[in-house]
């Protein structure tokens, strides 16, 4: 299912596959303070762990992890968001490892446009019918993003709220918008 070509393009972003190259990137951003405090695992990750962590997302078919480049403006990689966990059977996948890296490109609107870009993807391509999330609850601007893109919350566990987005919503959310 993993094309390495793979690439999607919306409005001042490009979304591409994870590479070997973004390995270093993508580990000093995931632990920032601020990024490593909004995952379950808040563990600060060495190098090693973060390189056989690649290998296994290597061999994996149902888990995709671009890299959010900024087009318009820095022309460079700024973040990272997934689609993994999916299940083409039942049509369903797990969104998340959202995370901005780039301090100076927060705020800018580049998490809305590649969630958006990500949903339409999942929905349009893959035929995937619900994509569920957990985020913690005191998780303020990843739980306003979420609903402005049009998860909804449907139960709690401990400290997470459980959100998902059906095809369906989604359609009415993104209409003229296309892949």
């Amino acid at each position: 299912m993993k094309q390495s070509a793979l690439s999607l393009i919306g409005p001042g972003i490009r979304l591409r596959l994870l590479k070997y190259e973004d390995l270093p990137l993508t580990l000093k951003w995931r632990n920032t303070e601020d990024i490593r405090c909004q995952f379950i695992n808040s563990d600060i990750i060495s190098k090693d762990r973060h390189l056989k962590w690649w290998e296994k997302y290597r061999e994996k078919n149902n888990d995709f992890i671009f890299i959010i480049q900024d087009t318009e403006r820095l022309s460079r990689s700024v973040g990272q968001v997934s689609l993994y966990n999916i299940n083409l059977e039942k049509r369903v996948a797990e969104y998340g490892r959202l995370m901005i890296g780039d301090s100076k490109t927060r705020e800018k609107g580049l998490a809305r446009r590649s969630t958006d870009l990500l949903l339409i993807w999942a929905f349009n391509t893959l035929r995937i019918e619900r994509i569920y999330l957990e985020v913690f609850k005191d998780n303020i601007s990843a739980l306003n993003l979420y609903l402005q893109c049009g998860f909804v919350s449907y139960g709690e566990r401990g400290k997470l709220l459980l959100m998902s987005i059906s095809k369906k919503a989604s359609s009415n959310m993104h209409e003229g918008i296309k892949e």
